[in-house]
């Protein structure tokens, strides 16, 4: 409070005793229910969000980039610092979006990149590890609903990011925020779904779709400088459809829909005359034409 009463007349020294304060109330809620045990998990985590709003509140009403950093990396740690076993990861994956939220609000006035990092990196990090420990096959639901949750946030900051911030070529594009979520993303997705015939196929798909239809929102904004992450999301939406052909499909047919997809991308380079459709167009006929050769060779062989 009182930093916050000297935010005016010296800043520097006020954000440091706000910043002192949040941490303060961080260690508070951590000890009162974690070393003394007197207050329930649930409280806890109740109070958590409530500091980690503060924070935020605090951070973007001064302009302080480090005070958003430190609200949310306590905020983050809050479930590895709590631990505790649940019969439901329910509890905790609305937390985690929850703050992922309030980073996309962020987001949305503030090109605060290291932000929008910080909770890529905690989200998918601390969800790998719950996975690897920790998942069954009946919370299968709410994994689905919180990787799709996650996915889609992480692809909204990284298009607000690129609204509000200018670069060399037009409005930049976050390329770690771009082809991370894409991957991060489509990994846990793919463990999700080991055991389901096609469903990984049909994820590539899904991820492609999306990716795609954001590449058309943003090919129409080209001329307000959005020409660098449409041909970002385009490349990763194209990646997704070629990855789902050989989930999908045998060798065989693989190298055909490879040679077919790739004559397309050719087509649309050579008409629009740009390099790089054209180029890997020309890879996909080649690698589809090594496949569909190779599995002739061996047919006749045998």
């Amino acid at each position: 409070g009182f930093g916050f009463f000297k935010r005016l007349q010296r800043p520097d020294f006020a954000l440091h005793l706000q910043g002192g304060g949040v941490a303060v109330m961080y260690l508070t809620v951590f000890a009162a229910a974690r070393i003394y045990e007197v207050m329930p998990p649930l409280a806890a985590f109740g109070f958590m969000i409530l500091i980690a709003a503060l924070g935020a509140y605090l951070a973007v009403m001064q302009n302080s980039r480090i005070m958003a950093l430190a609200s949310f990396l306590g905020g983050y740690a809050v479930p590895v610092l709590l631990g505790g076993e649940a019969e439901t990861p329910l509890g905790l994956f609305s937390y985690i979006t929850v703050l992922n939220l309030a980073v996309m609000a962020i987001a949305w006035k503030k090109s605060w990149r290291l932000l929008n990092l910080l909770g890529f990196f905690a989200t998918f990090g601390i969800a790998s590890a719950w996975g690897l420990g920790a998942y069954q096959d009946r919370h299968f639901l709410i994994c689905e609903v919180f990787l799709a949750l996650s996915v889609g946030i992480y692809l909204a900051t990284a298009l607000l990011y690129a609204h509000n911030t200018l670069g060399k070529l037009g409005n930049a594009a976050d390329s770690t925020l771009l082809f991370g979520t894409a991957l991060a993303g489509f990994g846990l997705q793919a463990g999700l779904v080991q055991d389901k015939p096609y469903a990984a196929a049909w994820s590539a798909l899904v991820f492609g779709a999306v990716y795609l239809g954001v590449a058309a929102w943003a090919l129409k904004r080209k001329q307000q400088g959005m020409g660098l992450l449409s041909e970002c999301v385009l490349a990763i939406g194209i990646g997704f459809v070629t990855l789902a052909i050989p989930l999908a499909l045998d060798v065989k047919w693989t190298g055909a829909a490879w040679a077919l997809e790739g004559a397309g991308a050719f087509w649309v380079g050579s008409r629009q005359a740009r390099w790089m459709p054209r180029a890997f167009g020309l890879a996909l006929q080649v690698f589809g034409a090594l496949v569909a050769f190779g599995t002739f060779g061996t047919t006749i062989s045998e």
